[in-house]
């Protein structure tokens, strides 16, 4: 696996971070339930593993310092393990691995495109948000990755995964390229890298025909702020479909339709979440 580590050290907790010569930290995260810190790591054997310390074992930002956390780990247990403990008591106050196991990890279980990838076969290139990656596949060329970093966020990518499949060959969103997978268990998708500028108010009549085909669909976007849509000379396509819902609702859809103008004139929107502006 390639890693790019550009940026500054304060970026560390977004970017693919840092390579030794055994183990390459990928992501970073808190758990939303405890002080623990999370790590997803892969060893040199391309192998991904879960690792969570937690609060207190390492002092000050040293956990959230890949290039120094990598030096204080414990040694790494041998076995056939995806998930790891690592604490410390006072009878052992040095930190070390309480627990590894090989666990059964959540998946997205919506499945329906035919094409399936591994993560091992992607180039990072650069991380646009903690879930969301501008890279490289051998096959595809440059690709925006969505992926589940940690177990509790595979919900939210379960719903987009399926929101996709209703988008399919109607030339709203960008095309899904298939789901990317981690030792055959899906953690999110691929989606083809469009170019184009995030829209303004001279882009409305094109704005209202993409969100009326998606109405037509009987679809809600439910996020349609300037930076959701892409626009370039050939086409008007939208992103960013993790609050779509299913809605046979002509009030609802036209509410959504008469508030794109003022979504298009305020630009206080939150930028996209998966596609960098272009052009």
């Amino acid at each position: 696996m390639e890693v790019s580590c550009e940026g500054d050290a304060s970026d560390d907790r977004i970017r693919i971070c840092t390579r030794t010569a055994d183990l390459v930290v990928l992501d970073i995260a808190d758990d939303p339930d405890t002080a623990a810190t999370h790590y997803r790591l892969s060893t040199n054997s391309g192998r991904i593993v879960y690792v969570f310390i937690d609060a207190g074992v390492y002092d000050g930002d040293d956990d959230y310092f890949p290039p120094r956390l990598l030096d204080l780990l414990p040694p790494f247990p041998s076995g056939d393990w995806n998930k790891g403990h690592i604490i410390k008591t006072e009878e052992r106050p040095q930190p070390h691995f309480a627990w590894t196991r090989r666990l059964d990890l959540p998946k997205i279980t919506s499945i329906w495109h035919p094409t399936h990838v591994e993560f091992h076969e992607l180039r990072i290139d650069s991380k646009l948000m903690p879930n969301v990656a501008e890279a490289f596949h051998p096959e595809f060329g440059d690709v925006i990755a969505k992926y589940a970093r940690f177990e509790w966020e595979i919900s939210s990518y379960q719903a987009e995964t399926e929101e996709y499949s209703w988008l399919e060959g109607h030339n709203i969103g960008p095309n899904f390229l298939g789901h990317l997978t981690e030792g055959g268990r899906v953690i999110g998708f691929l989606l083809q890298k469009l170019a184009g500028h995030h829209a303004g108010i001279q882009d409305l009549p094109r704005c209202k025909d993409i969100v009326c085909k998606l109405h037509s669909l009987d679809i809600l976007h439910g996020d349609l702020n300037r930076h959701n849509f892409l626009v370039n000379q050939e086409q008007v396509r939208l992103i960013d479909f993790e609050t779509s819902v299913r809605a046979q609702d002509e009030d609802k859809q036209a509410e959504e339709l008469r508030g794109l103008k003022g979504e298009l004139l305020d630009g206080s929107g939150n930028a996209s979440t998966t596609h960098p502006r272009t052009a």
